[in-house]
């Protein structure tokens, strides 16, 4: 989410254009390029799948095999909490998940939680959407603090409390786009993003600056393993030169999947100092390529969009990223904006929207362009 009105290269605008909490996706493991993953069937999982509990969990994420046996053979106590907080997050999920076993989740910080903040616009963009209302029910909020923990459970039924890999590490804060803590926070979510694959759900992951106005599952395909937005898109859904946006994307919950993002998680070693989003777009190929062999299929950004490359066409648009965009202040300002933009397109007889006579607003905006 780079901010970029000057006319850089997409290349330029992409590397910078991951920000947002980006945060996507799912595993587990150290960073070493063959990590080992569970083998239980994503059936026997499914079918494992426990009773509703009240809301709230709380989890650290889960470490590979070595560790966790070092760590139990020190701490037995410790290990049955987390074995009661891991059966916690699987009812949090029975309750969230809907009838084909998809569960939607975001992740918030304290600052990004906030009333007022990046949380309330992307809640309220659900209520103002076409048709969307009834997602919120299937959303997991994952707090990244104490505080963010606090605010959801105050306002949103399924909220997950996942402590930090680092002990001590504070999250709460609007961290600047690519400081060393930022990048914690951004790859700190993926282990407990991997479990929700292992319990046997398909998940759609969303950054919380993200507006719905539109079901954007009409443009995943069950046909590919991995389904995700675009930053830059080119025309052809298959095409791996497109450049992905993981801040907006879907994973079925297969052994070729958990596979998949095993290979992505170990790949971090590779590139230290980048963040999940770059790391995906470097490792794309090698992901679809045997002996993992995923299907990646990308999403036109006319409209699973972005401010990137933005869907100026309201009658098209699903959702809209603030991508392209640094700095919370700047975020939240688009943001507040789009949602006012949408409720303006939907107050409007529909001749005249269908006539195309509505659009965004881009003056006075901080990075919409």
């Amino acid at each position: 989410m780079a901010a970029s009105k000057n006319g850089q290269s997409p290349a330029v605008i992409f590397l910078l254009g991951a920000a947002s909490a980006t945060a996507l996706l799912v595993f587990f493991f150290t960073a070493t390029a063959g990590p080992s993953w569970p083998t239980t069937s994503t059936t026997d999982i499914g079918a494992s799948r426990r009773q509703d509990v009240a809301a709230g969990s709380t989890s650290r994420p889960a470490a590979n095999g070595a560790t966790e046996r070092r760590r139990r053979a020190r701490a037995p106590k410790a290990s049955a909490a987390n074995a009661t907080e891991d059966d916690a997050f699987a009812r949090m999920l029975r309750r969230a998940a809907m009838e084909d076993g998809t569960v939607i989740m975001t992740s918030v910080n304290e600052a990004w939680a906030a009333p007022g903040s990046l949380l309330d616009s992307f809640l309220e963009s659900f209520r103002v959407g076409l048709n969307t209302s009834h997602f919120v029910k299937h959303i997991v909020v994952v707090a990244m603090d104490e505080g963010a923990f606090r605010r959801c459970r105050s306002l949103h039924p399924h909220c997950h409390l996942l402590l930090p890999d680092v002990g001590g590490l504070d999250l709460s804060g609007a961290k600047s786009y690519m400081t060393k803590d930022y990048l914690d926070l951004v790859w700190s979510k993926l282990r407990l993003q991997h479990r929700v694959l292992l319990l046997g759900y398909n998940l759609l992951f969303t950054d919380v600056d993200v507006a719905w106005f539109r079901d954007p599952r009409v443009h995943i395909t069950t046909a590919a393993d991995i389904t995700t937005s675009s930053d830059f898109y080119f025309g052809d859904p298959d095409d791996l030169g497109n450049y992905p946006n993981t801040g907006f994307i879907y994973f079925k919950a297969t052994a070729r999947n958990a596979r998949a993002m095993a290979y992505w998680h170990a790949a971090r070693a590779r590139f230290p100092k980048d963040h999940d989003q770059f790391v995906f777009n470097e490792i794309k190929r090698e992901l679809a390529a045997p002996p993992i062999g995923v299907r990646i299929r990308f999403v036109d950004s006319a409209a699973v969009s972005g401010f990137c490359q933005l869907g100026r066409d309201l009658n098209r648009i699903a959702t809209v990223h603030m991508t392209c965009c640094i700095g919370l202040e700047n975020k939240l300002h688009d943001l507040k904006r789009i949602v006012e933009d949408w409720k303006r397109y939907v107050s409007r007889p529909v001749w005249e929207r269908q006539a195309g006579k509505i659009g965004w607003r881009f003056d006075g905006g901080k990075c919409i362009h």
